[in-house]
């Protein structure tokens, strides 16, 4: 299972609790971060579930929404 965060710097505390929330939620999961300056394609946080989209927008998600999108792709 991979996750990929894209986030704006900014909300790197947002990206740590994420993960701290992912890592509880399955053993094992690999994560992958990329902080960017800015936004990247008009958004400024994206998760990523092996590939497809899970969330995109300007600020980020709660990380219950977050697990629970990627529930469903499972």
């Amino acid at each position: 299972m991979l996750v990929t965060i894209i986030y704006n710097t900014d909300f790197k505390s947002n990206v740590d609790s994420l993960v701290d929330d992912l890592k509880e939620e399955w053993v094992g999961i690999k994560i992958n971060k990329l902080g960017v300056e800015g936004s990247f394609n008009g958004t400024r946080y994206q998760v990523q579930y092996e590939g497809n989209i899970v969330y995109t927008g300007q600020t980020p998600e709660d990380n219950t929404t977050v697990i629970n999108s990627i529930k469903e792709r499972l």
